[in-house]
């Protein structure tokens, strides 16, 4: 048995040392051993194992700066093209497919516009291989072999069965998206919901990586939310926990995309929130029920100018996000809640009524040392997450490799 345990050991340091590289950049071998506490014997017969395989190359001696005594450190890095994966948002009458690099940046960005409500089942599997299909020919020999593919989704998943439970995209139900692609492409396929990707990117930032206890919220078409519990994702017993945008606020209350009333996402969405207003303000013309980002920005404005009638929708949203955030808070007492996705362009807006309800709903003790803090959306974190999730997939299959850089496509 000492034999199975010592490469499990050397395939455990091995996936290690590259994920140390994916997050910090570039090292030199010593640094990466007190990194992750492994001896420089190990690192160098690892790294240099790496080598052979492509997987990582050498750069330049780091240089020390004047004065500096000693020779200078040779660092070694990931190769950025030693594999790719590929990533699928499905959102509202959007499928977005974005290629990552090896070293978990983003190479290639297509966005299709789809009648998502129309679909069905073979006709959703259908246009994803297609266009996965047409990404293999070309990002291969400009990126390197496609080692994964994680489907992000808006709605409830379960990640176990692969199959989409229910989403506001779809009039599908139940339908197993994973298998058809596993099929179509040999290389593991995950399916993740999109607040689950969402929080792999955000964990992975220096300021967030320590957080053991952290709530993330998403605000924006819908309302969703990660939890991480100990530093590890809180995904329930079927995969679709942490569901805040379907907690309740009030019975009978506003309709929610989901079918119900008195959701939280029913008041604070964005289609909740141009829902009420475009019948009342001089909004620009569009699909009142599926507002896009220009439509949004007009509302926020016209808050920040001072309107009334939207000042009162926003603090109406606020009041009943911050009645939500006070639940998870008497619940769960994370170390910190964070707000991100693009509806934090009104945080301003919410942040008075959501801080008023806050302290209203708990007595301080309960509020206790819990930090709310916003993310900026300046690109879409559900993406960059879901490339995090597949590149974890995708270091264990290099690992699994006959040969260097061989990883078949269907």
């Amino acid at each position: 048995m000492a034999a199975p345990v010592t490469e499990s050991i050397r395939t455990d340091n091995t996936l290690a040392l590259i994920r140390s590289l994916r997050t910090h950049g570039a090292m030199a071998r010593i640094d990466l051993a007190a990194a992750n506490q492994l001896s420089s014997a190990t690192v160098t017969s690892i790294s240099g194992e790496l080598i052979d395989q492509g997987i990582v190359v050498e750069r330049p001696p780091d240089s020390q700066g004047p004065g500096h005594r000693g020779r200078p450190k040779t660092l070694i890095a990931l190769h950025p093209h030693a594999a790719c994966v590929i990533t699928v948002k499905l959102s509202i009458n959007e499928v977005r497919f974005t290629v990552g690099n090896f070293c978990g940046e983003l190479h290639h960005d297509d966005t299709l516009a789809v009648d998502t409500l129309a679909l069905t089942a073979e006709a959703l599997s259908e246009l994803l291989i297609r266009h996965i299909d047409d990404l293999c020919l070309r990002m291969t020999s400009a990126c390197g072999p496609v080692a994964s593919i994680c489907v992000a989704v808006q709605g409830i998943v379960s990640p176990l069965r692969g199959s989409i439970v229910w989403s506001p995209a779809f009039t599908l139900r139940n339908v197993d998206i994973v298998s058809p692609l596993r099929a179509r492409f040999a290389c593991p396929v995950q399916l993740e919901n999109d607040a689950n990707c969402i929080s792999a990117a955000i964990t992975r930032h220096p300021d967030y990586m320590a957080i053991p206890n952290l709530a993330v919220i998403m605000l924006g078409y819908g309302v969703g939310m990660a939890i991480m519990i100990d530093g590890k994702p809180y995904l329930g017993a079927h995969g679709s926990s942490a569901e805040f945008g379907h907690t309740k606020y009030e019975a009978n209350g506003a309709l929610c995309a989901c079918g119900k009333r008195g959701c939280i996402e029913a008041y604070v969405s964005d289609y909740a929130l141009y829902r009420d207003a475009h019948t009342l303000l001089p909004l620009p013309a569009g699909d009142s029920a599926h507002p896009s980002e220009e439509q949004m920005q007009v509302l926020v404005r016209l808050a920040e100018d001072g309107n009334p009638i939207a000042r009162q929708i926003f603090d109406k949203a606020g009041h009943v996000l911050g009645t939500g955030i006070a639940n998870i808070l008497a619940l769960f007492n994370p170390d910190q809640v964070l707000i991100t996705g693009s509806g934090v362009r009104a945080y301003d807006q919410l942040k008075p009524s959501l801080e008023q309800a806050l302290n209203d709903a708990l007595v301080a003790e309960l509020i206790g040392q819990t930090r709310l803090t916003t993310y900026g959306w300046d690109h879409d974190m559900t993406c960059m997450g879901a490339i995090q999730l597949a590149l974890k997939a995708a270091d264990r299959r290099l690992m699994q490799a006959d040969r260097p850089r061989a990883l078949p496509l269907a």
